[in-house]
C-alpha cells in the first residue's frame, strides 16, 4: 500500500523542502501502520498448546467425563439421588455450559454428578475452572474437588476439595453467599485414621452474586494452593515434614457436583431446605475447566 501511494504521489522538491517531505513520509509509515494493525488481530489467543487439557462443554464428552448414578444417603447423608438426566450441556447467554441441576419432587431430591476417573487425571500443575454458582441457602451443596486416581480406598486415596458452599456455619451466620471451604483429606481409614485440614471463612465479595467465577488450585510436591478469581484464599503444606505428604503425590481425577443436604449443611430433614421449593430447580453451571 505504501509502495502505490508513492507512485500516485508527484512530490515537487522544489515547492517542499526536505523538512516537510519527511513530515509527509512519516504520516504516509503511520497510515500504513494503522492500516496493518487493522488487518489482522492483535490479541493474543489461547491456544490447545497453552494446556494439557481444556474442556468448554460445547458438548458431553463421555472419553472425559461420566454422570455418576446414586440413591440418596449413599455419602455424607445427603438427600438427593444422583441422576445422569440432571447432567447436560446448555446454554447460558452466549456461553456453551455443563449444568447440573437440582430439582425437587414433593420429599424426593435429585441432582448431577460428574468425574474424570480413569478416563483425565494429572499430577502437579494447576487446574482452573469458571463456575456460577446456584443461591445455596439453606441446603444446596455445590463443589469441585479432586480425588486421587488410584486403587487406595478413602481417604487413603487424597482428596483435595477445590470450592465447597454451602457450610453450616454460613447459613447460621446469614454468609452463605460468601462463606466458602477449602479442604484436604487423608489418612489410613475412614474411621480414627481419617485426617483434614480446612479452611473455611467468608470471601471479599459474593461468590452467588449471578456471575461466573473462577476456582483454581496450583499443586506441587510440597504444596497445594487455591485462589478465587486470582485471590490466593489458602495454600496447604504437604512437603515432606507434613505427615502428608505421601497422601498427594499421586494424579488425581476431577470431579462436579451439586448436593442437596447432608453433614456439610447440617440438615439431613428434608423440612429444612428451603433452597428448593416442591417443584423448583436450581443449578450449578460450568462454563469451563483447563489443566495447565
Amino acid at each position: 500500500m505504501l509502495l502505490s501511494m508513492f507512485k500516485t504521489t508527484k512530490f515537487n522538491f522544489k515547492k517542499f523542502n526536505m523538512k516537510k517531505a519527511i513530515v509527509m513520509l512519516l504520516l504516509m509509515c503511520s497510515m500504513y501502520q494503522s492500516c496493518s494493525s487493522n488487518d489482522k488481530d492483535t490479541e493474543p489467543r489461547e491456544t490447545l498448546e497453552d494446556f494439557l487439557f481444556k474442556d468448554d462443554f460445547d458438548s458431553f464428552n463421555e472419553n472425559v467425563w461420566t454422570k455418576e448414578t446414586h440413591e440418596p444417603a449413599w455419602v455424607n447423608q445427603e438427600l438427593q439421588a444422583y441422576d445422569p438426566a440432571y447432567v447436560s450441556i446448555g446454554k447460558d447467554g452466549d456461553k456453551s455450559v455443563l449444568i447440573l441441576t437440582a430439582e425437587r419432587k414433593g420429599d424426593k431430591f435429585f441432582s448431577g454428578r460428574v468425574n474424570s476417573q480413569g478416563k483425565k487425571n494429572f499430577k502437579y500443575g494447576k487446574i482452573e475452572a469458571s463456575i456460577k454458582l446456584p443461591k445455596t441457602a439453606n441446603g444446596l451443596w455445590p463443589a469441585f474437588w479432586m480425588m486421587g486416581d488410584n486403587d487406595k480406598h478413602w481417604p487413603q486415596c487424597g482428596e483435595i476439595d477445590i470450592l465447597e458452599m454451602g457450610e453450616r456455619n454460613g447459613i447460621i451466620t446469614g454468609t452463605s453467599e460468601t462463606y466458602i471451604n477449602s479442604a484436604i483429606h487423608y489418612g489410613t481409614d475412614e474411621n480414627a485414621g481419617h485426617r483434614q485440614e480446612f479452611h473455611a471463612t467468608n470471601f471479599v465479595y459474593s461468590l452467588q452474586d449471578g456471575g461466573y467465577h473462577t476456582y483454581s488450585l496450583d499443586w506441587n510436591e510440597n504444596s497445594l494452593t487455591i485462589a478465587i478469581d486470582g485471590i490466593k484464599f489458602r495454600s496447604f503444606d504437604i512437603s515432606l515434614v507434613s505427615g502428608r505428604h505421601e497422601y498427594f503425590q499421586d494424579s488425581c481425577y476431577i470431579l462436579f457436583n451439586l448436593a442437596v443436604g447432608g453433614a456439610f449443611p447440617g440438615i439431613t430433614n428434608i423440612d429444612e431446605i428451603t433452597a428448593l421449593k416442591d417443584g423448583e430447580k436450581a443449578s450449578m453451571y460450568i462454563d469451563w475447566v483447563k489443566i495447565y
